[in-house]
């Protein structure tokens, strides 16, 4: 064993786990030693009520101690035939019988004390539990109680887990780095770092898991508030910006009359929310220091033509804006808007694509080094090292948290084409509705602007529940639509009945138990099978889109659905952020279990684009409380700041952005909506020793660095 193991050192370096469970633990997302500690049990199996024999209950758990007194005997001559033996506590006996598990025989003897937990079941009138927990045991005190439960992978147990993570703490357990100030520790009653991950990992209670759990979620909440802010963002108080627009008020009369074509060209009334937000983004680009703002708006709330009117100010004031989107569907359609607003205005707009043109790409990168260009609009091609800019004013982040942080920073300094280097002013938009205590913690310090009004005309979508996913009601109600000639948007959460047909660039589930296994997933190609035999895409234009197509691909089809051509598109959630098409006016979500609230909301924010009526369908046939919850909480609220906070509340820990979002990083201990009010307070904290300053600052702030690396950093930088 090295003397030299640290919390970042690979799991190999622990006893007993080779390259092969080194494999396996990856898939957990566990590769290093603190990985390991800080890979939380999902739950407990509390065992401590311990009764009697003769106390038992046919179909209810029992814990007891007992004798062991008849000899194991296997029940046949086939391997799988169970193993049985009784056992008494002088109350009554109890038969133990074990399946698959040959080797019991010579485990256990006539007069072995053991501890037994399991479930009691009845044949005829004798009681008996069919594979129990069955361990020696002189006595209680001989057995642990309480038992995490962890997600496993094929190939690793609970016990293997156990054992390593024991080890892992005894060997490094005091190097952990100590996050909280010692006045929260003392106010908040929290244990130690290395108590905590003993008392989670092996409690002797759940009240003492609970202990645990608490400290380490204090931690979290302070390594998302305070790491996010000082080491994503990566912006300190000394740095400037270009000032965007004079501070001293009056435009050039050339810019005024661009900026007049460009409103011109709206075509519709800017909403109130609308109006404050554009306001405070030309605040802050009066403004030398960084603008650090967070636009949070509902589905269709027109953040979009924020974005565009915020690149137009900025072109028209000779300075560059870049707008990144996470798809080349929304960066397309995001292009469209913004060639049609800005016509006349001599704004000059580039679309860059990772499958744009060789030939075209050079032509757009001379352009933004001459100015030519000075809007663009792109996925992650903008981020290449090659793409540089004349003079970088503005960058727009469409959902931040699907770009990696180090990809992201790369324009959050502005790269001129020499050696000078500034920083830009930074505007994020989410169509994913935060809390605000919520929002603090996890933007930092970002000002924010909110946009809950709709633009006039938009009624309400109608959403209604469908407690099946076959049957001839969905394609009745289809028809009618389609009939009447709109269009429809059909999402499943897979692509292929195959399991390999799984698209991992997309989030096609968010698990929540049981139920995902309890129910058949419908694909995008056996839902065009559907269509197909039923005759409906023989009448209507039916296509398949999903992320793993051809950019080309995807484009042209989505083209297609927004001139009219395609009728009905069935997706998977590449559709979810931003695809606007007004005459689609039916959302068809089958298996729709699988979601979150928040992804079900986003979904359905694609239809209700226009004046007409629009339908979303939610096809299940779960029929899990938690599911059944949130198809009701669906079906009765529409606004996405209510439906956010009931995501979180029914998630529990977790990652609320979903398992593809790798900007926000999820939590194992803390529980974003519950636990808000708890960030504030231990930020807060944080921040007061800051203040101070001095050598407990520069601990403290060495130590967040720390644990923020060991944590979220390189999970949080990857795409």
């Amino acid at each position: 064993m090295s003397t030299r193991i640290t919390l970042n050192s690979p799991v190999t370096d622990l006893y007993g786990i080779g390259p092969e469970a080194a494999k396996k633990l990856a898939r957990l997302e566990v590769s290093t030693i603190y990985d390991l500690i800080s890979m939380l049990p999902r739950r407990y199996n509390d065992w401590s009520n311990i009764s009697s024999i003769d106390s038992c209950e046919d179909g209810m758990p029992i814990s007891f101690m007992a004798t062991i007194t008849s000899s194991p005997v296997q029940k046949g001559f086939k391997r799988q035939s169970p193993v049985a033996f009784f056992v008494s506590d002088g109350s009554g006996r109890i038969e133990l019988s074990f399946f698959n598990s040959p080797y019991i025989v010579n485990k256990y003897q006539v007069g072995d004390r053991v501890f037994v937990h399991g479930i009691v079941s009845y044949y005829g009138m004798h009681p008996q539990i069919v594979n129990p927990f069955c361990e020696k045991a002189l006595s209680i005190e001989d057995i642990r109680l309480v038992r995490p439960v962890y997600s496993l992978t094929a190939g690793i147990t609970s016990n293997m887990l156990s054992k390593w993570i024991g080890t892992a703490l005894k060997l490094v357990g005091d190097l952990l780095p100590d996050v909280i100030p010692p006045e929260l520790a003392i106010k908040e009653n929290l244990c130690s770092s290395k108590e905590a991950y003993q008392f989670v990992h092996f409690p002797e209670s759940v009240t003492q898991a609970q202990l645990g759990r608490r400290r380490i979620a204090f931690e979290e909440l302070i390594l998302l508030g305070i790491g996010m802010k000082y080491f994503m963002q990566g912006k300190s108080s000394d740095e400037v910006a270009p000032v965007v627009i004079p501070p001293q008020g009056g435009l050039p009369e050339s810019a005024a009359q661009r900026w007049k074509t460009v409103t011109s060209n709206l075509g519709f009334k800017l909403t109130g929310d609308q109006k404050k937000a554009i306001a405070d983004i030309q605040h802050d680009l009066m403004k030398s220091t960084p603008m650090n703002r967070l636009v949070q708006g509902d589905v269709g709330s027109g953040k979009t033509a924020v974005a565009v009117l915020s690149m137009a100010m900025t072109a028209i004031m000779g300075k560059q804006a870049v707008l990144l989107a996470p798809t080349s569907v929304l960066a397309k359609q995001h292009y469209d808007s913004a060639k049609a607003l800005l016509q006349g205005s001599g704004i000059n707009v580039a679309l860059l694509l990772g499958k744009t043109k060789a030939s075209l790409k050079r032509e757009i990168k001379e352009n933004l080094l001459t100015n030519e260009a000075s809007v663009i609009i792109g996925t992650h091609a903008v981020l290449s090292d090659d793409v540089k800019f004349n003079d970088l004013g503005l960058v727009i982040a469409d959902e931040q948290h699907r770009f990696g942080v180090k990809q992201r920073e790369k324009l959050l300094i502005s790269r001129d084409g020499s050696d000078g280097i500034n920083s830009v002013h930074n505007l994020v938009m989410t169509a994913t509705p935060i809390p605000r205590t919520l929002a603090m913690v996890i933007y930092g310090d970002m000002a924010t602007s909110v946009i809950r009004e709709k633009p006039a005309g938009r009624k309400e979508i109608k959403t209604h529940f469908l407690p099946y996913t076959e049957g001839d009601d969905i394609y009745n109600v289809l028809i009618a639509k389609l009939r009447r000639g709109e269009q429809a948007y059909i999402v499943c959460p897979r692509i292929d009945d195959d399991s390999d047909g799984l698209d991992s660039d997309e989030l096609l589930f968010e698990g929540f138990g049981e139920e995902i296994a309890s129910t058949d997933m419908v694909s995008v190609k056996e839902m065009k099978r559907r269509l197909d035999e039923r005759g409906i895409s023989n009448e209507y234009e039916t296509e398949v889109l999903y992320g793993s197509m051809k950019e080309t691909t995807k484009l042209e089809v989505m083209e297609r659905f927004l001139s009219g051509e395609t009728k009905v598109l069935i997706s998977t959630t590449v559709i979810e952020v931003g695809v606007n098409n007004p005459n689609a006016t039916m959302m068809i979500i089958m298996n729709a279990e699988r979601f979150g609230l928040s992804t079900l909301h986003q979904l359905r924010g694609r239809i209700g684009r226009g004046d007409k009526q629009s339908y979303c369908v939610l096809c299940s046939d779960a029929k899990t409380e938690n599911a059944l919850e949130r198809m009701k909480l669906m079906c009765e609220c529409s606004d996405g700041f209510d439906l956010a906070g009931k995501d979180l509340e029914l998630r529990g820990p977790g990652d609320f952005f979903g398992t593809r979002q790798h900007g926000i990083p999820s939590l194992r201990a803390a529980n974003l909506f519950t636990d808000a009010p708890l960030a504030k307070i231990a930020c807060d904290e944080v921040n007061k020793v800051l203040a101070v300053g001095g050598d407990s600052a520069n601990r403290l702030m060495n130590n967040i660095e720390k644990l923020f690396k060991l944590r979220f950093e390189d999970k949080m930088g990857k795409l």
